[in-house]
């Protein structure tokens, strides 16, 4: 298993532009809706899409984990979030155009569980609960994958008016990517498709793939198209289970508790102004010059000088012997604080003198 900073890195693969334009000539738009990218990268081929469709007002939602990504997405999507798309809550059976590119890798072993699941069908299974009754899939994923029994099986059961189609030869040999499109079937009880189920496992040969899967450019040229339903035009449920710390910036900053704590733990700087009533005595200068309060600079002319109080605190260990009633002895020792006082003064000659 991968560490986990390469695994966010890990099979990003953006569809390239030129295979944006041929799905974009697939659609037959019927009207205003949302369209949504759960793996959405910098967001791109999802706003190549919708961009094409300016009658319709079309709004788009993205979901990527890796943070520079987000904000490159952030500008080309309506909506974009930061976040990895296990923490989404999206409103259930409301996406009319779902495009699913998801990682190729593992998901991340959990403590609980028993093995790991390729992104491909983990991916698949979990966000075609948002898309719509009719709704269009758009799945583009490695061709060798579509031969996952799983995989297969999900696509062959809850999907009708398929299309299977493989990247244009421009790109095909860099990125061996096939792409499904198909509309959502409605009802609980859905017709397993055993034709579609058996081709999709033969895919896990590239023979096979090049001879029997037809370039996406050819169902362009044939007029092949794949109805995307209208639909509700905003997700009333979209957002992360997990807590932004930058949400919460503003408020911390502006919390009457947190001035509060700031104004009681300040450094306080200790300030004796004016004359002292009656002259000082040794004792109290002593005490003033240790504690800093005359640190700097005192007197003029001849008497100028530069002085520096300090106390210093030692912990001195003392031993005390104790003789019990059986004539055992025991040690007891005992820490005393110990305060010395440190003045030191420069005088006009530039003489160092210790007073203490």
């Amino acid at each position: 298993m991968s560490h986990v900073g390469n695994k966010i890195r890990a099979g990003f693969f953006a569809t390239p532009e030129l295979q944006g334009e041929y799905l974009t000539k697939l659609l037959k738009v019927e009207g205003n809706g949302v369209w949504l990218d759960p793996t959405c990268g910098e967001g791109k081929i999802l706003h190549q899409l919708s961009a094409s469709f300016k009658d319709c007002r079309i709004s788009t939602y993205g979901v990527e984990l890796d943070k520079a990504r987000a904000e490159k997405a952030q500008k080309l999507l309506h909506h974009c979030i930061n976040a990895p798309i296990e923490s989404m809550v999206i409103q259930n059976d409301a996406v009319s155009l779902l495009y699913l590119n998801p990682p190729y890798d593992y998901t991340i072993k959990g403590m609980d569980d028993e093995s790991a699941e390729r992104k491909e069908w983990t991916e698949l299974f979990r966000n075609t609960r948002y898309l719509k009754e009719k709704g269009l899939l758009i799945y583009v994923i490695p061709s060798y994958r579509y031969a996952d029994k799983r995989i297969a099986r999900f696509l062959s059961t809850h999907f009708y008016n398929i299309g299977i189609m493989r990247f244009s030869d421009e790109d095909y040999d860099d990125f061996r990517q096939c792409i499904f499109i198909g509309n959502k079937k409605s009802g609980k009880h859905k017709e397993f498709n055993q034709k579609l189920y058996d081709f999709l496992l033969q895919m896990k040969s590239d023979e096979f793939v090049m001879q029997k899967v037809t370039p996406i450019n050819k169902f362009v040229v044939a007029g092949h198209q794949w109805t995307v339903p209208a639909g509700i035009e905003e997700l009333k449920t979209f957002y992360t289970k997990l807590a932004n710390k930058e949400d919460f910036l503003e408020g911390i900053r502006n919390s009457k508790g947190l001035q509060a704590f700031m104004n009681r733990s300040k450094p306080r700087k200790l300030e004796i102004g004016g004359n002292p009533i009656l002259p000082l005595n040794s004792g109290q200068l002593a005490l003033l010059l240790a504690s800093g309060a005359v640190n700097g600079e005192i007197g003029d002319g001849d008497n100028y000088h530069l002085i520096q109080g300090l106390e210093l605190v030692k912990k001195i260990p003392t031993e005390e012997k104790k003789v019990n009633d059986n004539g055992a002895t025991t040690t007891i020792t005992k820490i005393r604080t110990k305060r010395e006082v440190s003045v030191k003064l420069i005088s006009p000659n530039g003489l160092i003198r210790k007073l203490v």
